[in-house]
This record gives structure tokens, sequence and C-alpha cells, in this order.
């Protein structure tokens, strides 16, 4: 249901005003030594929730109404079963695909796409990845906020948070958190 005259639009009973603009945070699991992935793509030596632990995923899912990736993370995200983003608008960067089951393909600049993506009603946005798409949005001053969720782990080697990003990036912590499982959250303002 929208409403443009109070500027509100409600989804599955989660409503927010929009009166700001929507965020872009790139929510992100990493490796002490700055690795989402292994080189071949594989995330196998993630620490897995245990019991009611979701290191607040859930929250931030409800934060969320639309999920940005590149090509590789979404083939990645195919494998899961079911859809994991099957309840938000779905947006895959991608000169290859020509279809997506479960998106929209984007072939236009991270600038010009941002600013059309931002100004529809929505609440905020994720960036799942992967760390290609990622330097590119933080080249084009498009993200707000990292959340990076550092597992206790040196892999060495493998895919970057953010690949060959062709400029300094100044970030101010708002919040950190450790987990009994020996994750560490810090969230971080992009700073423009």
């Amino acid at each position: 249901m929208a409403s443009l005259g109070s500027a509100s639009v409600c989804r599955k009973q989660r409503c927010r005003r929009y009166d700001s603009v929507r965020k872009i945070v790139y929510f992100v699991t990493a490796s002490l030594d700055g690795f989402i992935a292994r080189p071949n793509g594989a995330i196998d030596w993630l620490i897995q929730a245990e019991g009611n632990e979701d290191f607040g995923f859930a929250q931030f899912l409800n934060s969320i109404d639309t999920v940005i990736q590149g090509r590789h993370t979404y083939e990645h995200v195919l494998s899961l079963r079911p859809y994991p983003y099957a309840n938000q608008k779905n947006y895959v960067f991608s000169r290859k695909l020509f279809e997506c089951q479960h998106a929209e393909i984007v072939r236009q600049p991270v600038s010009e796409f941002v600013g059309w993506l931002r100004s529809q009603p929505g609440q905020d946005i994720w960036l799942v990845g992967g760390g290609q798409l990622a330097a590119a949005f933080l080249e084009a001053g498009a993200i707000d906020e990292l959340k990076v969720f550092v597992q206790p782990i040196l892999l060495g080697e493998g895919i970057p948070l953010a690949r060959h990003i062709g400029r300094d990036i100044r970030l101010t912590v708002k919040h950190s958190r450790d987990f009994s499982q020996g994750l560490v959250q810090i969230d971080f303002e992009v700073i423009k």
C-alpha cells in the first residue's frame, strides 16, 4: 500500500517514513585479513550461527527491502534453497547475464543506477557483494555504511572485501560488538 500524501509505504506490516534518502549498506563477512571468500569463491570457512544467535541478521533484513548483487554473488546465492531474498526487490549487476529468475539485471553505471534507486520509495538497500561491485560502489560514493563481521581466521588469499578501490575511503566506527563464537561486528559510516 503506498500513500503519497503521508510519504510512507507499508510492506508486510513494516512501515517506514521516507523523509530521508535510503541508505546503501554493505553488510558482509570477512576474514581478519580482509577476504570475503577463497580465490575460488568458497565460503566454507564462515562461522555458522549456533542456537538462537543470528548475529543480528533478522533485524538487518527487516530494515531493508532491496538487495543488490554482482553476478558471481548472485550465482552463488542461487544455489541456496529456497532463494533467501525472495521478499526483497533484487538487482544484479552483470554484463553477461541476459535474464535472472529473481532479479532485474543492471547494466548502467553505478552512480546513475544509485541516483534512480535512491529516488524510489522504500527501506534501506543491502549491497550483498561481491568485492568488485563493492569497490565500484565505494568509488562512486554510493555506500553509506559498512557492517563488517570479522571472522577469526587468516585466509592468506582470496576475494577481497573491496577489490581495487582507486582512492582512499575514510570511515568512522559507529558501533562494535563481539560474539561468543569469536566473530566481531564493526559498523562503519562512510565519511563523505
